[in-house]
């Protein structure tokens, strides 16, 4: 049988991969994992496509169940990982046999664990994507969160076939590790754009100078954010496109931060959009984080994704080098 079956769930998880783009326009959302970097780190792990499906599992951990033989790899916020009673390092090839129990604990740090298998799980595709939005019931196993009993069908069930597991016993790299404590506050830095230039000075102003913190209302869809009230002066606006990272203002004057599975049309202010990469960074975030913005150009920003994203493709061409040698 070459599946992986879900023997428990915590509290949530999807199967997740770089999503949709491109389809706004038609009013679907782009889905994907939330900390992109973390699953094509695992990915590349076990030698996959970058765009391979995975399992994005939030903070409580899963129990899982191997019908054959294959390697699995953990990378994104830090989890103790077992294997058939074992410890496991994240961050690393696994090698699992058939029959093994795969338990992954609650995390101690970040909210988005990531488990790639070689091949990736081959749930037939909907709009180019195995990426699950749940809202829209899209993707995955029948657009649903993972639950007890699920099979999951997989690419490769040769578990000692891939030549880098060996190249990577005997040339063992840094670890591919997940978000540790981070220094608070968390500053998000945003291009402004839409409503920046309508709201009032005060808003503004305040935008910039108060301190949030993250909520438990924290989901796929936006970072809700408690703190001092924003008044933005606005008071009747027309429905108008979102992004990654929009910033709006509801009427109760809390900034909220839209994430993957966010609506494509929206009628709150919108002060702007924060970075990609700081995107991620609060995506993993835990509630009572504190977190503080920063405008930034559009030349500041540009330059800011082109370094970050420099320094993820070093890492993941790093990862590559060992797949090369066998």
């Amino acid at each position: 049988m070459t599946t992986i079956e879900v023997a428990k769930v915590g509290l949530l998880a999807t199967l997740q991969d770089a999503g949709r783009p491109g389809l706004l326009g038609q009013g679907i959302t782009n889905g994907g994992a939330v900390d992109g970097f973390a699953l094509r780190c695992a990915n590349r792990l076990l030698g996959n496509p970058d765009n391979s499906a995975g399992l994005e599992i939030v903070l409580a951990g899963m129990d899982l169940r191997v019908h054959c033989d294959t390697l699995v790899a953990f990378c994104g916020a830090t989890a103790p990982v077992i294997i058939n009673g074992d410890a496991q390092l994240m961050g690393r090839p696994l090698p699992v046999p058939a029959g093994a129990q795969i338990e992954v604990r609650p995390s101690s740090a970040g909210t988005y664990t990531y488990m790639a298998v070689a091949g990736g799980i081959n749930v037939v595709p909907t709009l180019g994507s195995r990426s699950t939005v749940i809202r829209e019931g899209l993707g995955g196993l029948d657009g649903q969160a993972l639950s007890t009993g699920d099979q999951l069908p997989i690419g490769s069930c040769d578990g000692t076939s891939p030549a880098a597991h060996s190249a990577f016993r005997a040339f063992v790299p840094p670890p591919v590790e997940g978000p540790r404590e981070m220094p608070e506050p968390l500053t998000l830095r945003f291009v402004p754009g839409f409503q920046y230039d309508d709201v009032t000075e005060s808003c503004r102003e305040k935008l910039a100078t108060a301190t949030f913190t993250v909520t438990g209302a924290a989901n796929r869809m936006a970072i809700p954010l408690e703190g001092d009230a924003l008044d933005t002066g606005l008071s009747q606006l027309w429905s108008e496109a979102t992004c990654l990272g929009s910033i709006q203002i509801p009427p109760n004057g809390k900034p909220i931060v839209l994430l993957n599975d966010r609506q494509t049309m929206g009628g709150y202010p919108q002060m702007g959009a924060v970075i990609p990469q700081d995107c991620a960074r609060l995506g993993q975030s835990r509630p009572g984080v504190a977190i503080n913005f920063r405008s930034v150009s559009v030349t500041e920003a540009d330059q800011l994704v082109w370094l970050s994203e420099h320094y993820e493709e070093t890492h993941l061409q790093a990862l590559d080098t060992l797949w090369r040698r066998s």
